[in-house]
């Protein structure tokens, strides 16, 4: 099985090489930089391994990223899995068994492991040993080398009480405001080297959803439409151009983001899930991970036990 690896002498993944290298590039968080800080100075200080982390964060979040991170700040590598590359216990014991002192072990999307895979993890990251079943009868209990587990999930409450308690940081992601998310939309535009006025970026601000990877992907956009439309410097002009072409509306809504809230406004009472998912020729899963999460921060929805309603028009941050 293969085992993604991320060196921290260079920046070698392509998509990590769009992103923040540093702390200080990593937008905000600042009470989550300013803890992971001091862990990771006393962790070299003492010679140790960091302690094990939880990210709970929503996708897009740059969860990756920050793993990086850490792992540059700590000087050790990153090592890259997801959860579905690990099927049965003998798989996470070949990865436990290639970590070298102090590297960071990422797992995204950690809280869908198997609890047979889960169980083998835990007494790993507490006491840094693998127990191996003897064919004969009997158990053995292999030493493992110190490492660090970051673990990231956008389902906390489903992972079970010990993987918790193996955790000794757990974050939860804060939401970015304007002023943030200016930064990050300045952030890429220059990383793509995109010649703008100034003046554009309060409209293009209302314009994203407060989600690292949406301004990321809408720059890309951006900078297609203006490669395509051989566009020197991007006016305010421009801008409303891309916006009319991509149809993205405030808070980076989408065509089926405005239909989502018509099918809504054509009711006087609570819709289902399963109403909306087929009026929208999409699954529950699709409209509840993908379209919703927008439709939920921008307050334009409400889900309840009966069904989602469009919240009254001075409850809504975005008119």
């Amino acid at each position: 099985m293969e085992v993604k690896k991320i060196t921290t002498e260079t920046n070698d993944s392509p998509l990590l090489s769009q992103r923040p290298n540093s702390f200080d590039e990593f937008v905000w968080q600042d009470a989550i930089k300013s803890v992971l800080s001091t862990a990771i100075d006393s962790a070299q200080k003492r010679n140790w391994s960091l302690w094990h982390i939880l990210f709970s964060w929503p996708s897009g979040f740059w969860k990756t990223t920050m793993a990086w991170i850490i792992a540059k700040q700590i000087g050790s590598q990153l090592k890259v899995i997801t959860w579905y590359a690990l099927s049965k216990p003998s798989e996470l014991v070949s990865v436990l068994n290639s970590l070298e002192k102090g590297d960071i072990l990422f797992i995204d999307e950690i809280h869908r492991l198997k609890p047979t895979i889960e169980e083998v993890l835990y007494i790993a990251m507490e006491d840094f040993v693998i127990d191996m079943i003897l064919p004969e009868g009997g158990n053995l209990r292999l030493p493992i080398n110190q490492f660090t587990l970051v673990g990231a999930t956008t389902k906390p409450e489903t992972l079970s009480q010990p993987m918790k308690n193996r955790f000794v940081y757990h974050f939860h992601f804060m939401e970015y405001d304007d002023t943030e998310k200016k930064y990050i939309l300045e952030y890429y535009l220059n990383h793509y080297n995109l010649s703008y006025e100034e003046s554009l970026l309060e409209k293009a601000v209302k314009k994203v959803a407060p989600v690292p990877r949406e301004i990321h992907n809408f720059v890309i956009k951006l900078r297609d439409y203006v490669v395509s439309k051989k566009i020197e410097k991007l006016s305010e002009k421009h801008l409303e151009s891309f916006l009319k072409h991509a149809q993205i509306d405030d808070g980076g809504m989408m065509p089926i983001h405005k239909k989502y809230l018509e099918i809504l406004s054509e009711y006087d009472r609570p819709v289902w899930v399963k109403t909306l998912a087929v009026q929208l020729w999409v699954s529950e899963k699709t409209l509840e991970e993908d379209i919703e999460p927008l439709l939920l921060r921008l307050w334009k929805v409400e889900k309840t036990v009966k069904g989602r309603f469009l919240r009254q028009p001075h409850n809504t941050l975005f008119s």
